[in-house]
């Protein structure tokens, strides 16, 4: 990998990717919309960063992409837990989005790296593998499902190379704020016995930011094309236990009526995939971001 194209560059996983990427010498184009680009702020001026701040449907993809020979595809317009409104035009957007890609990507040399999510799953209960059937019950499970497999039929009539990945809930410095641990986070300790915790949509597993990025990047190192991949820690429970390492007692755990097992052997066999940072130091680096940064504000 020289040079990679990150969509939804500006975000939560994009910045740390783009960071990651430049610290690896690898050229990288960011594209985002996002009215802030605070994440950035760290890699702007960095001579192999280049940030297009435009909607996606304004550039022209094929002259972006054409010098690169890896696509990572993190773009979400929605967040995990978003309402089920207005479906018909956020499903429409993204797909259109995802078209537009597809349609810029020249040849096979060039490889298309997508982000998806467990919540393609919905809910079941028992081990479930990349073959298992999908059922989402989420939009963003909607949307990323749709996505997934606009992604699958469009690789049957055009040369476009593809690994997706289907992430658990992903934490660390920058989760967005509606998520769950960043809730705790934001509240001081004594008010966490009280606070109405709303739930991330994915409480089967969690994994660092640091260790999503690096699940990306071994996915265009050494994925197989054309495939799906299901990224874990490789240990239940990881999401409850962050809650405990939180302070938040068990009998105030929000309720899961599933029972949900994603199994992850495929990755680590087919990428050498191995959770390298575990939940006690990434919870400890996210409040410690998060305490930084609310003093540099202050």
């Amino acid at each position: 990998m020289k040079r990679a194209v990150v969509t939804g560059a500006a975000g939560f996983i994009g910045s740390h990717l783009c960071t990651k990427l430049l610290e690896d010498e690898i050229e990288v184009i960011g594209i985002d919309s996002a009215r802030s680009t605070e994440k950035l702020d760290y890699i702007g001026r960095h001579a192999n960063f280049e940030l297009i701040n435009e909607p996606m449907e304004q550039l022209n993809l094929k002259k972006i992409i054409k010098k690169a020979d890896t696509v990572f595809h993190l773009a979400c317009g929605i967040h995990s837990n978003e309402a089920w409104n207005d479906i018909e035009n956020k499903v429409k957007q993204h797909i259109q989005s995802t078209r537009s890609l597809i349609q810029a990507i020249p040849s096979k040399s060039v490889k298309l790296i997508y982000a998806s999510s467990y919540d393609v799953y919905g809910k079941k209960t028992g081990k479930v593998t990349e073959t298992s059937t999908t059922n989402p019950e989420t939009l963003f499970g909607l949307i990323k499902l749709t996505e997934e497999n606009y992604i699958r039929m469009a690789a049957a009539n055009h040369p476009v190379s593809y690994v997706i990945l289907r992430f658990p809930t992903i934490y660390g410095p920058w989760q967005p704020a509606e998520m769950t641990f960043q809730q705790i986070i934001n509240v001081n300790e004594q008010e966490r016995d009280t606070m109405n915790i709303k739930k991330d949509s994915i409480t089967e597993d969690a994994i660092y930011v640091d260790d999503a990025v690096r699940a990306l990047c071994l996915a265009a190192e050494k994925g197989e094309k054309r495939t799906i991949y299901n990224i874990g820690s490789g240990t239940n429970g990881e999401w409850s236990k962050g809650l405990k390492l939180l302070s938040i007692k068990e009998e105030d755990f929000p309720k899961e009526k599933r029972n949900m097992v994603v199994v992850g052997e495929k990755a680590q066999q087919e990428l050498g995939f191995q959770l390298d940072v575990h939940i006690e130091e990434g919870l400890k680096r996210q409040i410690q971001h998060t305490r930084q940064w609310r003093k540099n504000e202050g």
